[in-house]
Order: C-alpha cells, then structure tokens, then sequence
C-alpha cells in the first residue's frame, strides 16, 4: 500500500509454513528474538516495523517502511549480506511458498480489499 508523500508506507504480505508442529514452534522460537544484525539490517534499509501473525501453517506480515524505502535497493543490500543469506537459508527450512506464489518467491503481497478510512 503507498502512502502519502512523506507518510510511512505498509507493506502485508503471506508465506506458509511447513505443517509440522515442532518445526513452527522452532520457527517462533527464531522471532522471540531475531540475530542482531538482521534487526540491524531492516532497520538501515528503512524498516520501521515489522509484524508476523500465524493462524495454522498461514503467516501474515505486515511491514511498514519509511519514505524513502526502495525495495530494490533493499533486496540487493540482503543478496550481499552474509548474515541475512544465512537467516533466510535457515528460515526456508520451516517456510513454504503458498499456492499463490509465483516461483522462486518467499514472502508474496496480498491485496488490499477493503479499507474502512476510504469507506
């Protein structure tokens, strides 16, 4: 979702997990408290918050960026950072692409369709 100019935008987007139980309370045991430098590495890229809900194996983040976020830029920045390859080659072992996601993609946008502020 775009913002106004100068306004935070909101990103939501869904991923499924592998339908194990030990293997999605590992998963969360991983967010109580993600590595540092990924932490560090959302926030210098302009992450100003992050969210995950799960319901069953379904996850739905909620990603709110600054102004000047560039997902390119972002994207790029990840493919060169050692740690951030390795948390998600970690997280790809309880993670898996829903039915909707185009191949070779995680994490896939989910549409808005409704908002009550445009109501």
């Amino acid at each position: 979702m775009k913002g106004s100019a100068g306004l935070p935008r909101r990103f939501c987007q869904a991923l499924d997990l592998v339908d194990s139980p030990a293997l999605i309370e590992e998963y969360q045991r991983h967010h109580q408290r993600i590595w540092p430098e990924i932490a560090e590495h959302l926030r210098e890229h302009g992450i100003l918050d992050m969210e995950i809900y799960r319901l069953g194996t379904r996850l739905f983040m909620i990603v709110e960026v600054s102004p000047a976020f560039d997902a390119g830029q972002f994207d790029a920045a990840g493919l060169s950072n050692p740690h951030v390859q390795r948390w998600e080659a970690l997280m790809w072992k309880y993670q898996v692409a829903t039915p909707w996601t185009p191949q070779g993609e995680k994490w896939v946008a989910m549409e808005r369709i409704f908002s009550l502020q445009q109501q």
